[in-house]
């Protein structure tokens, strides 16, 4: 839907689809510009209801919209499901509103993975920088809280981490649009891989610069102007030096940030960094100044929490918490961080139509003796394993290597397994490769869970 003002929401019927944390916001937000005609559609029961609003739940919560003049949707609800498709002219969403409603500079990140540490250390950079700067995250406070776009509150830079649930059907004009990779994931919600990708992708067209991994080149020909980065490109990593335009301009010394991902996450940066400096009159002593600032940002980030974070070492046991590894090639890469260390291993599996052979031939070569699966990640990862019950230990010959598995639905029993059997000075790795979905009501239960019983049993 086509947002032009704020006027544009008022004296409107306006539904807000999915109550949750961004539907708060979002009823929020039209209460401070004095839209009285809100009705609250939500297929759960609402608790603690306000008296001047109307409630539809259950099963009747998507029945007539056409009454609507507006639909803001949660973003977790896929456009793709229950026919909202029809709808497609009268929905909107919180990062349409905001996208079109703010003026100043915004830089979009996106990708399957490791949008949000990036998206971390450049804003840190930036600040460091003493610009005045903005990160919003895609998850934890919605942006209509984060950012007065009522009364035009102004960034020099905004940098917002974006994930594809927030992305179909919009085209925003942005600053920057930055997309690293796209791998299998979310295709239930989108319906299918081609809207996926569509939805990572179709909003470069409209951006004043576009920066893109080069892995992503033939996906996006047909796009002009994309400044691309990593092998062959002007944004290299060689031999622990940074390179631009074939001059060295970052070494890798003293950074607490480490592991091979993460180097690609800074040449990403470092091609964002030069188009800023373009727009600052191609000033190399600006330009300077921003890769002195991301230096010493690197030289005091370590990591974000549940992405690779080292709880503690218990019993000679180190634990690492990826909580947000929610797709086989994230936990690959964590694989490949700690290699032989891993001796236990703890996977999920949701149906996003991932291809797990990668994950299992890495599994095989790291020699990895202990896995816990959680529901119901054996059928896609070891084939059909239903013959055995849950919460009994069981030998599986892989290839010839024989790993000792769990199948639980119990964090409890997965911590304890895992001190059971993991070596002295090797790792017990939580790393997904998938959602969690069916045992807990968020992943911050899931990731709590995990790290409270870490310690419970230490």
């Amino acid at each position: 839907m086509k947002i032009e003002s704020i006027n544009d929401f008022k004296n409107k019927k306006i539904a807000i689809l999915g109550y949750w944390l961004e539907g708060k916001s979002t009823l929020s937000f039209l209460w401070k510009i004095w839209v009285t005609d809100i009705t609250i559609l939500d297929k759960k029961e609402i608790e603690n209801k306000e008296n001047n609003l109307k409630y539809i739940t259950w099963s009747d919560y998507l029945k007539n919209l056409d009454i609507y003049d507006i639909i803001i949707k949660a973003p977790w609800i896929s456009p793709f499901q229950n026919h909202l498709e029809w709808y497609s002219e009268k929905i909107t969403t919180q990062t349409e509103i905001f996208t079109s409603l703010y003026t100043w500079k915004i830089i979009w990140i996106t990708g399957t993975k490791w949008k949000s540490t990036t998206s971390t250390i450049l804003y840190l950079a930036l600040k460091n920088a003493w610009y005045n700067v903005k990160l919003v995250w895609n998850i934890w406070t919605p942006v209509l809280d984060e950012i007065d776009i009522i009364n035009n509150e102004k960034y020099d830079y905004i940098v917002y981490e974006m994930s594809s649930y927030m992305l179909e059907w919009i085209k925003p004009k942005l600053y920057i649009w930055f997309v690293n990779n796209v791998y299998n994931c979310h295709l239930d919600w989108h319906n299918w891989l081609w809207n996926y990708t569509n939805a990572k992708l179709n909003i470069l067209a409209n951006s004043k610069h576009k920066i893109a991994n080069i892995e992503l080149k033939e996906i996006t020909l047909n796009i002009e102007w994309i400044e691309y980065f990593w092998d062959s490109t002007n944004y290299l990593y060689s031999e622990k030096s940074f390179i631009v335009d074939k001059k060295i301009v970052l070494e890798d010394k003293n950074f607490l940030i480490q592991w091979d991902h993460n180097k690609l996450n800074i040449v990403w940066i470092l091609a964002i960094l030069k188009q800023i400096k373009k727009d600052k009159f191609c000033s190399l002593w600006i330009f300077s100044r921003l890769i002195n600032w991301l230096k010493i940002t690197l030289e005091s980030f370590k990591w974000l929490p549940h992405r690779l974070e080292e709880i503690w070492t218990y019993k000679d046991i180190l634990f690492v918490d990826d909580a947000i590894a929610t797709t086989p090639e994230s936990t690959i890469a964590a694989i490949k961080t700690y290699e032989y260390k891993i001796w236990t291993l703890f996977l999920w599996w949701y149906d996003y139509g991932f291809d797990f052979w990668n994950l299992v031939k890495t599994i095989k070569l790291n020699k990895i003796q202990n896995i816990v699966l959680f529901p119901e990640s054996w059928e896609k990862i070891f084939w059909d394993l239903s013959v055995y019950n849950y919460d009994n230990e069981f030998i599986y010959n892989l290839w010839w290597l024989n790993i000792n598995i769990l199948k639980t639905k119990s964090m409890e029993q997965a911590v304890k397994f895992a001190y059971k059997y993991t070596k002295p000075w090797k790792i017990c790795l939580l790393s997904n490769a998938s959602a969690s979905y069916g045992l807990w009501s968020w992943y911050i239960e899931k990731w709590n869970q995990f790290q409270e019983y870490v310690k419970i049993y230490a």
